[in-house]
């Protein structure tokens, strides 16, 4: 062990700090409408963006729906 005593609170990151992914597009199957294939996050202290792939290869599916409003009034998944 070290000599050297430490805080573990002065070692985390403030939550203005964390820049956390937010789902902004989510990419379904066309056919089967409750099957997620993918998820766009959007980061806000970078701007950056990033594709998530949950198909079996994590690879950019074949053919996918792109939705930005997961849940309409109704609960369904709209397009």
């Amino acid at each position: 062990m070290t000599d050297q005593k430490s805080n573990a609170l002065d070692c985390v990151m403030s939550a203005a700090e964390l820049d956390v992914g937010r789902p902004v597009e989510w990419m379904v199957d066309p056919d089967h409408r409750e099957k997620i294939l993918g998820v766009t996050y959007a980061f806000s202290h970078t701007g950056e963006r990033k594709t998530v792939w949950y198909t079996a290869n994590k690879r950019r599916a074949k053919n996918a729906l792109l939705v930005t409003d997961l849940v309409s009034s109704t609960g369904k998944i709209s397009a």
